[in-house]
Formats: structure tokens, sequence, C-alpha cells
């Protein structure tokens, strides 16, 4: 059993102390609490005594807090601040799911399939939130995410769903012209041009680490055009401006529309890949569970896809 449900008083005075530490004076407290100010002066050395370092330095018309005092009261509102955050997100909501995704993992996984997704996970309700760099999630409303990464978050459960395998994609007019396969070499790559996206919060591999996955070094040109997001590069693949480097799970049906092609190796981060992340509070959760059983599913069908092509 958790200690402040063991002492009762103590979650009541830490209460009392968010107040006073809020509203700047035990009068005010008081007020705020319907006590009495000797009540809450009460409460407060009564804290002190179970902690055994004072919180308060006492005046004659005014008391303020110690550092002690001043790490505890920050400490306690954050907590409160969190706990009232998701009591506010609970009241009234249906059962909901809510999936933090980035954009190209939305298009390919996600959006052709949302149908089947919401039949196989009913009656809970799948909501999709987009996020773009990798540090984002910690920043936005949601129960579990799938984000790139090389392993698990601090105090979340964290499942593989795809290593990391990145491949040179063009379209079929641009791989004709510039004699590309998918069998062509790294090399014959090094004088192509090339779609750059900006690596700014976001870990995969751009070309440099994937030629140094090939055993060549690259360095982009000055003046090279860096492209904002993944989603903002795949129209000029498509329409023969360059070749971009394209994760092989997240190419959904642009190559098997004949829209894009592979155009040479393939480059593996065991390590390295998308993940699905959730509190471990969640993995008993009936709803996550059917969710978590379609996504694998999902990725797996893709993948065999993938290996046939």
């Amino acid at each position: 059993m958790r200690l402040l449900v063991r002492d009762v008083r103590q979650l009541q005075r830490l209460v009392v102390l968010e107040a006073v530490g809020r509203l700047g004076s035990f009068t005010a407290a008081a007020a705020e609490l319907g006590m009495s100010q000797p009540a809450v002066s009460k409460q407060m050395k009564a804290l002190e005594g179970s902690l055994r370092t004072g919180l308060f330095e006492r005046g004659t018309n005014r008391s303020r807090m110690t550092r002690d005092g001043a790490l505890l009261h920050q400490t306690v509102t954050e907590a409160f601040d969190i706990l009232e955050a998701r009591l506010s997100r609970l009241r009234g909501r249906a059962d909901q799911l809510r999936v933090a995704v980035q954009p190209s993992v939305a298009e390919s996984w996600f959006v052709p399939r949302l149908a089947d997704m919401r039949a196989a996970v009913a009656p809970t309700d799948v909501q999709l939130t987009i996020f773009d760099s990798e540090h984002e999630p910690a920043d936005i409303d949601h129960d579990v995410s799938v984000r790139f990464g090389d392993g698990p978050s601090p105090g979340l459960r964290s499942e593989q769903l795809v290593t990391e395998a990145v491949v040179p994609v063009a379209s079929p007019e641009l791989a004709g012209r510039l004699g590309l396969t998918p069998r062509s070499e790294a090399e014959a790559l090094l004088s192509a041009p090339l779609l750059h996206v900006d690596q700014t919060g976001r870990s995969w591999q751009d070309w440099a680490s994937w030629f140094a996955g090939n055993g060549l070094a690259h360095t982009a040109p000055a003046h090279t055009v860096v492209y904002p997001t993944y989603g903002s590069a795949v129209p000029l693949a498509i329409s023969g401006n360059g070749v971009l480097l394209s994760w092989r799970t997240l190419m959904g049906d642009h190559l098997r529309r004949g829209l894009l092609r592979e155009v040479g190796p393939v480059v593996t981060v065991p390590g390295r890949g998308y993940f699905l992340q959730w509190p471990p509070a969640l993995t008993r959760d009936a709803g996550f569970q059917r969710f978590r059983a379609w996504l694998r599913e999902t990725v797996s069908s893709q993948g065999e896809e993938d290996v046939r092509r």
C-alpha cells in the first residue's frame, strides 16, 4: 500500500501545502479551503514534523517557504496538475484510444485501413493524433504512440514493430533515364539528383548515413534544397524530381501502383525502427489489446507484401 494511502492525513496536508504555496499565505489558503488560519498553520507544522524538515521560515507577520518547501510544493503542484488533467479527460469520455503517429505512418498503415481497424478494435473508438518530430509526443495528449527510435522510452512498455530498412526510390521515368534498377549499386546514386528531408527532431537515416551503410562517403552539395517533411518530398519523387530514401514498410501503395520503384540496395539497422509504446496501466486493457493485435497483423502483412515484391 502506498504511504499516502496508508496515512490520509499526509495527503490532506499536501493539499493544504499546495494552496498555501499557490495563494502565498496561510490566511488565503484557509479562506479557500474553508479552514481557520490556525488550523492551516497546525497542518503545516504537522507536515514538517512528519518529514523532519522545515518547509517555512516564519516571521512576525508572514511566512515564506524554505528551499525544501518550494521544491515539495512544485512536485505536489505538478502531480495535482497531471491528476486533474487525467480526471478531466475521463469525465464523460466514451471508450476511446488515442494513438499518436507520424504522418508517413498514418498514411501507410492507418488511413488505407481505417474501416478494418475500427471494426477490429470496436467497441473501442480509435482516434489518431499526428506528430512530426520525435520529441512531440511528450507535449500532446495521447494514450499510446507509434514512434521511431532504438528502444523504449522511460516509464513506458515498448514493442518493436519493424526494423529500420531504408531503400532509395524514384519514379519509373527518372529511374529509366538514369539507368537505375533495384539491383543498382549505391555508387550509381552518388551522381543522381537526391531529395533531402529535414532531420531536425528526427533520427532516421538520411543520405549520408545510407551511403555510409554502403561503405561510401556522401556530403550534400552547398545550397541543397531541404524539404520540411517526408510527406512533402514524396510528391516530388513521384513526379520525377529526384531520388528519395524510403522505409520499405512505409511506402504504402506507391510501389504497388507503379508510382515509385526501388533503385538501390536496402540498408537495415536491426536495433532501430518503429515501436509501439504504451503506459503499463494499459497493458490489460481490452481495447488496447485489440488495437495491438490489429497493428501487429497489419505490419506483418505489409512486410510480407514487401518480400513478395
